[in-house]
C-alpha cells in the first residue's frame, strides 16, 4: 500500500525536479515562469476546478466546511502572534507563516493526482474558506505592512470576486444546479468547450509542479528557525486537523474518506507562495527567510502527504 501512494506521488517529485532542473541550467527564464503561472492561475486550474464543480451537487452543509476553516485560519493567526512574542522573534510577517495554506499552486496538485478530478470538489470545498480568508485578512495585514499600498475592503471584496479560482467554483455550482452542464454535454457544439475545458484541466498538475520545482531554494542563514517553524507549523495545524476530522468530518456531516484526506491535505500544506509577493524591497532578510520555511514546508508536505494517506486509505 505504501509503495502504491509513493508511486502516485512520484510524477509530481519527478517534475519538481526537472523544474530544478531548468532553473539551474537556465532553461527557462525567470519571466517564462511568471507568464507559465500567470496560465496555471487564470486558465489551467480554473478549468480543472469548474469541471468538478459542474458535476457536483454542492449542499448547504458544505458551507459550514467553508466557515469553520475560516475560523480555524483566525485561530492559527492568533497562535502565530502568540509564538512570535513567546520565541522573540524579530520579524514581523512570522504569525503569517502559521495560516493559510498554499492550495492555489500545491494542495490541488498532489491531491488531483492521488484522488483524480473527480473528487476536486471535496479539496475546493475546504479552499473555499481558507483562500476567503487569505484575502480578507491575510491580504490586509500584508499591505498595512505597506504605507503607501493599503487596501480598503471594497478593493479586497473585488479582487477576491474577480479570483478566478472563485468564478470556477461559482460558475461550476451554477452550471450544476440549473442544469446547463447537461445542455452543454448533450449539444455537439456546446460539448466542445467541456473538452476544450477538460484539455486545459489535464495540464495543470504538471504545470503546477514545474513550477513550484522551479522555484523551490534555500538559503543557510537563519535555517535552523525556518526549519523549527516548519515544524511547529506541522505540529499545530495536525493537532487541528485531528479535532476538526473527528468533530466535523466524521461527527457533524459524516463525509467521507476523500474528504477526510482533502482536510489533512490542506492542514499540511504551506502558508500561502502570495506572502513573498507583498513584501516590501528592503525586507531582504525576512524574505530569504520565508523563502526558505516554504521551500522547506514544500518537501515536508510530500512527505506526511505519502504518510496520511498511508493511514487514511
Amino acid at each position: 500500500m505504501l509503495l502504491s501512494i509513493i508511486s502516485k506521488i512520484s510524477p509530481v517529485i519527478i517534475l519538481f525536479i526537472i523544474g530544478q532542473y531548468f532553473k539551474i541550467s537556465g532553461y527557462l527564464s525567470p519571466d517564462t515562469l511568471r507568464e507559465i503561472k500567470k496560465l496555471v492561475v487564470n486558465l489551467f486550474l480554473p478549468s480543472l476546478i469548474f469541471l468538478s464543480f459542474s458535476q457536483t451537487n454542492v449542499e448547504y452543509k458544505h458551507l459550514l466546511i467553508a466557515l469553520t476553516i475560516f475560523v480555524t485560519c483566525g485561530v492559527l493567526l492568533f497562535i502565530g502572534y502568540g509564538l512570535k512574542k513567546v520565541l522573540k522573534v524579530n520579524s514581523k510577517y512570522y504569525p503569517l507563516l502559521f495560516t493559510g495554506f498554499e492550495a492555489g499552486m500545491l494542495g490541488y496538485s498532489i491531491f488531483t493526482l492521488f484522488y483524480g478530478t473527480e473528487n476536486v470538489f471535496k479539496f475546493a470545498l475546504i479552499d473555499l474558506g481558507q483562500v476567503t480568508f487569505v484575502f480578507f485578512v491575510m491580504v490586509g495585514i500584508l499591505t498595512s505592512f505597506k504605507d503607501t499600498q493599503k487596501q480598503s475592503f471594497k478593493n479586497m471584496s473585488s479582487s477576491f470576486i474577480k479570483t478566478p479560482v472563485i468564478i470556477a467554483i461559482i460558475l461550476g455550482i451554477i452550471f450544476q444546479k440549473t442544469g446547463l452542464i447537461n445542455l452543454f454535454q448533450k449539444n455537439i457544439l456546446l460539448s466542445s468547450f467541456l473538452e476544450t475545458l477538460r484539455l486545459l484541466a489535464n495540464i495543470t498538475v504538471p504545470m503546477i509542479a514545474l513550477v513550484i520545482g522551479y522555484e523551490l531554494g534555500f538559503k543557510k542563514k537563519n535555517l535552523p528557525l525556518a526549519i523549527s517553524t516548519v515544524i511547529l507549523r506541522h505540529i499545530i495545524l495536525l493537532i487541528l486537523a485531528f479535532i476538526l476530522n473527528e468533530t466535523l468530518i466524521i461527527r457533524i456531516l459524516h463525509l467521507d474518506k476523500v474528504f477526510q484526506s482533502a482536510l489533512f491535505t490542506m492542514f499540511i500544506l504551506p502558508a500561502p507562495f502570495i506572502i513573498p509577493l507583498y513584501m516590501r524591497d528592503e525586507d531582504k532578510e525576512d524574505a530569504e527567510f520565508i523563502a526558505s520555511v516554504l521551500a522547506l514546508n514544500t518537501i515536508s508536505t510530500l512527505i506526511l502527504f505519502i504518510f496520511v494517506n498511508y493511514f487514511l486509505t
